[in-house]
């Protein structure tokens, strides 16, 4: 009888992977002195403008000039914008040559004709250029600190011109810092308005309108409150130490409010804000007991910053 035997042999394959060696930063972009930081306030009529310097410098022999885009990372369907959540448009200029676009989105290019490029003269191989940021008024950005980190695309030259090696993209982000601050404030009627008088007139007499109502705009980059405080506890008096006057009764924004409440809003759009009525309604019984004269009452609504999540609608708060 022939014996058989099996031998089951494992066979293992070793596979050493060798990494293409990483071709070595020809040149070293980085911001100085306050970096590239502003703050905006979405609410002002004017776009803000800063400036900012980068240092750029040569780490690689033969390298006489850069050529460089800045590449927003986080564009927005409209074109690059400062963050997640910070103004939807923004623009950079290169201040030695303004008609070469220097921002983009997406995989392109520096060219000749586009981006910024800077002459590394001498020995030490280090120049300083200069930038303009622009951020149109009115965009809409909620109150903190927006963040943008730019990638640097660029590529080396020599003393001809000629792109030494391929395009390459610096390790380190330039980062755009746009803070945002907190902020509620309003005007009543047009925009710088701050006063406004409701005048009842002669309210004895028969068919006298006792509802009347101004507009008052909100504005803010965060959640706010509106205090509702009245000179005389809430009626209009001859003389603050009366104890009889005109009770009246308070709307804001088609909802009751009365001396002493607090309302909690939402983040009002920019630039125009939030527009409501503020109405106020004269109790007819009680005119008919009180001497003739004139009667008047103060009542200060203060608008503050309130730091507070899943606010979406105006409600008041006791």
């Amino acid at each position: 009888m022939a014996a058989f035997f099996r031998t089951s042999v494992a066979l293992a394959a070793i596979a050493w992977s060798f990494p293409a060696l990483a071709q070595s930063q020809c040149a070293q972009f980085e911001l100085i002195g306050n970096g590239a930081r502003s703050d905006y306030q979405p609410f002002e009529p004017s776009p803000t403008l800063t400036t900012f310097d980068l240092r750029v410098r040569r780490l690689a022999d033969g390298v006489s000039s850069v050529r460089f885009l800045l590449v927003d990372q986080t564009p927005r369907p409209t074109g690059p914008g400062i963050g997640m959540n910070g103004p939807l448009t923004y623009d950079l200029t290169w201040l030695e040559d303004s008609t070469r676009r220097i921002l983009v989105v997406g995989n392109e290019q520096p060219q000749p004709n586009t981006g910024a490029q800077v002459d590394l003269p001498g020995r030490s191989g280090v120049q300083i250029t200069r930038f303009r940021l622009a951020i149109p008024a009115g965009q809409e950005a909620v109150a903190q600190t927006h963040r943008e980190n730019l990638l640097v695309r660029y590529q080396c030259l020599d003393h001809s011109g000629a792109i030494l090696g391929t395009t390459q993209e610096q390790p380190a982000a330039v980062e755009l810092a746009i803070t945002v601050p907190r902020y509620a404030a309003a005007y009543v009627g047009s925009v710088g308005q701050t006063r406004a008088t409701i005048s009842f007139g002669e309210v004895s007499r028969p068919g006298a309108n006792l509802s009347k109502a101004i507009n008052v705009t909100a504005l803010s980059t965060t959640p706010y409150a509106i205090a509702f405080d009245s000179e005389n506890d809430g009626r209009l008096k001859r003389q603050r130490n009366d104890t009889d006057g005109i009770a009246y009764a308070m709307r804001y924004g088609n909802i009751d409010v009365a001396d002493g409440d607090t309302m909690l809003c939402p983040t009002t759009p920019a630039p125009m804000g939030r527009g409501e009525l503020f109405e106020v309604a004269l109790d007819r019984d009680s005119i008919a007991t009180l001497p003739a004269g004139n009667y008047e009452d103060t009542v200060t609504l203060t608008f503050t910053p309130r730091d507070v999540a899943n606010v979406t609608s105006c409600a008041v708060r006791r």
